[in-house]
């Protein structure tokens, strides 16, 4: 399966939590009929995924596919706290079940913007406002885009410097709000000069290129769930004219917003 699938398919989630275990915390041993997506914010546990062990502290992520015999306690005396995702995923056209390509245990780290749209994401599930099922689907499509990009594509980020990384961080975190070069740079503790050719140096473009780059992604995947009109997007992802999204969309993907909304998947 090529990666790009994650934006390509439906998305239904069938539960969430915001999982802050005790003690005592279990879950017993099932044959589950989903994917069971968790993010570990904060002490441990231990999950059983077909009978092999996999203990899990903060920054571990864990997807168990579906179909999969699984079990979980607690046996340390720092209960987990975790962001956890019950889901399953179907391809547009077919309607097969898709099988995500991540390890069933890894350890990601500390990711801002993971953090915060998991957050976010509990916030709607949690307060259940008018509407809310578009929003958390979209929450998630957001949330596997980013899984992906940690998880499939960012291997060779690891020796970036560490001001890189950082200004990457903010991004993530900020691109839905107007973000200038200075503010960044003094987030990171450079000046805006020597950060902007830094980050040019590391990653291989512009900063503001970066960030533009980044909005468009967000606002493709958005555009793709045939969930979101066109100015929603654009403001989403930190755009106030649309008609400057439009034709910078246009540019970095060869075809209008517009059509994004209406195109068909690829397996």
């Amino acid at each position: 399966m090529r990666a790009r699938t994650s934006r390509r398919c439906t998305r239904t989630s069938s539960y969430f939590v915001y999982r802050k275990c005790t003690k005592d915390w279990q879950i017993a041993e099932s044959r589950i009929e989903f994917i069971d997506l968790t993010y570990v914010l904060d002490g441990e546990a231990t999950y059983y995924v077909e009978g092999h062990a996999y203990p899990v502290r903060e920054g571990d992520f864990i997807c168990i596919p579906k179909g999969s015999l699984r079990k979980a306690r607690i046996e340390s005396a720092r209960p987990m706290t975790a962001y956890a995702v019950n889901l399953t995923i179907h391809e547009f056209e077919s309607k097969r079940e898709v099988v995500l390509p991540f390890p069933v245990h890894c350890h990601i780290g500390y990711h801002g913007e993971l953090e915060y749209l998991f957050r976010k994401l509990n916030d709607e599930w949690t307060s259940k406002p008018h509407g809310f099922q578009i929003k958390a689907r979209g929450l998630m499509l957001l949330i596997l885009s980013d899984l992906f990009r940690i998880l499939v594509y960012d291997n060779h980020t690891m020796n970036w410097h560490p001001a890189v990384k950082k200004t990457i961080q903010y991004i993530q975190l900020h691109y839905h709000e107007p973000v200038k070069v200075a503010e960044i740079a003094r987030n990171v503790g450079l000046n805006a000069s020597y950060l902007s050719g830094l980050f040019k140096k590391c990653v291989g473009q512009p900063l503001y290129s970066y960030l533009n780059c980044y909005r468009v992604n967000q606002a493709e995947n958005l555009l793709l769930s045939g969930e979101f009109s066109v100015t929603e997007v654009a403001e989403s992802c930190g755009f106030k004219d649309v008609y400057h999204f439009s034709k910078l969309f246009k540019k970095l993907k060869g075809y209008p917003p517009s059509r994004a909304k209406r195109m068909p998947t690829e397996t």
